[in-house]
């Protein structure tokens, strides 16, 4: 499923949309460049779960945890990480947890190792527009994602 984003504003509203076909212990990888909008996406996907304090880019800290209602929703960035890095930060801890969400920016360093995720595909069409890819592996879930 293709989606355009027009804003920043709709890119967040995109997420909080995806938020209501997630459950617990689901995996989300966000890949895209620099800037293309994962983080805003992250935003508006906790919104829609409930979460409503501030939320910020987990690049410097590796792992943000945050509590929306009784789903716990961990935020990765593996951008730094190799993959023989990521045993340091116990990400199976993460992935497998029964009451969490795992959002994980930079994922396809650890996609080899999983068996069932979602993926969201940020590209540039121009300094405002973006084109959200989403697609799932190992999941059967109808998305759709209107605007």
């Amino acid at each position: 499923m293709v989606v355009i984003s027009k804003s920043v504003s709709q890119t967040k509203e995109i997420g909080k949309q995806f938020s209501k076909f997630l459950e617990k212990q689901d995996i989300v990888l966000l890949k895209g460049q620099l800037g293309a909008g994962k983080t805003v996406f992250v935003k508006g996907l906790l919104e829609g779960l409930g979460y409503k304090k501030l939320v910020l880019s987990p690049s410097f800290t590796l792992v943000r945890r945050y509590k929306a209602g009784k789903i716990l929703v961990n935020h990765i960035d593996l951008y730094r990480l190799d993959r023989k890095s990521l045993s340091s930060i116990d990400i199976e801890e993460y992935l497998y947890g029964k009451d969490s969400i795992s959002i994980i920016e930079w994922g396809k360093k650890i996609e080899p190792y999983l068996e069932k995720y979602f993926i969201v595909d940020f590209s540039f069409i121009n300094m405002e527009k973006r084109k959200l890819l989403f697609s799932q592996k190992g999941y059967k879930r109808n998305l759709k994602i209107g605007l």
